[in-house]
């Protein structure tokens, strides 16, 4: 499920802390990358949750309208399209899920408020209208309405933003990635068959990667750092911005350490986040300053790529 580009953006950020001071011991650097880490698949299972508690909630309010003194004929005859649906139905019942709600039964409880206003901005938008009076039934289309949930009601909900930086510190950043990998896994479901969630990481080597860079920037930190000076001789170093010099430092650590990942998917990952964690000037200077340490490495025969990192 995690991203290397996430698990770059993780790392980048422990190393500031480790840098300055705010965790300068290597071990606990690196006890928080793990917890970092272990926060977004929390998320994942914690934003599941809300598709069920969302028909949780509708089958409430159809509950409280049948047990009024005077119901209307649509409480007496609710339109149940939505409580039956079976996408929702099977989510539901997915064990992991369910092991994740009975241990985070608080945080969940505290949610309902904005499930409730979810709930709310989801009745009256057209995809829902139109499922609701389809006179045609399919999973198919269970399916499609879940993903134009997640698609319209989770990503620009501020109340929802609002309760995820409350619940967690972890949780600020990542909600569109997180999204996303939900849809992912929805749209995978098959009818009436149990589904297993993504598992956090791909593969072995995904599992070692944000660890082994952190560690090797962080051991190599003075070195790199002094290879970065003389490779910006008309820039004070004082002067240059620190995420500048940690990107550089991070994107070399990959370079050496990392046989197996090519040199220009380092170069772009690298420049890339130099966009959206440095100043605005910053895109430029990261490439142009990697691309004098790629000569560099090269010509002092320090790029040792082997498998899929030999590719250009």
């Amino acid at each position: 499920m995690i991203s290397r580009r996430l698990l770059r953006i993780k790392v980048l950020k422990e190393f500031y802390g480790y840098v300055i001071g705010e965790k300068n011991f290597l071990p606990a650097a690196e006890k928080e990358l793990r917890l970092s880490i272990n926060k977004t698949y929390e998320q994942y299972k914690y934003l599941f949750c809300f598709i069920p508690l969302l028909q949780e909630h509708a089958q409430n309010k159809i509950e409280i309208g049948r047990q009024k003194f005077l119901p209307t004929d649509a409480e007496k005859n609710p339109n149940l399209r939505f409580i039956n649906n079976k996408l929702i139905k099977q989510i539901a019942e997915n064990k992991d899920l369910q092991s994740f709600s009975t241990k985070n039964s608080a945080i969940l409880a505290d949610a309902m408020n904005v499930i409730g206003k979810m709930y709310g901005n989801i009745t009256g938008k057209n995809y829902f209208m139109e499922y609701m009076s389809n006179p045609e039934t399919s999973f198919k289309l269970d399916k499609k309405l879940v993903i134009g949930i997640l698609c319209n009601e989770f990503e620009d909900f501020d109340d929802l933003h609002n309760l995820l930086e409350e619940q967690s510190i972890y949780w600020t950043d990542e909600p569109e990635f997180v999204v996303s990998n939900i849809i992912k896994t929805v749209n995978i479901i098959k009818e009436d068959q149990p589904f297993e969630l993504m598992p956090l990481y791909k593969n072995s080597d995904d599992e070692m990667f944000a660890e082994r860079l952190l560690k090797h920037a962080v051991e190599n930190y003075d070195k790199y750092n002094a290879l970065i000076d003389e490779h910006t001789p008309n820039w004070d170093v004082e002067r240059i911005a620190l995420m500048d010099i940690l990107i550089l430092i991070v994107a070399t650590s990959e370079f050496i350490e990392f046989a197996d990942i090519p040199v220009k998917v380092t170069l772009d990952e690298y420049i890339d986040l130099s966009r959206f964690y440095s100043t605005s000037s910053s895109c430029v200077f990261v490439n142009g300053v990697l691309d004098k340490l790629v000569d560099y490495f090269e010509q002092n025969n320090m790029l040792h790529k082997t498998g899929k990192g030999l590719i250009e």
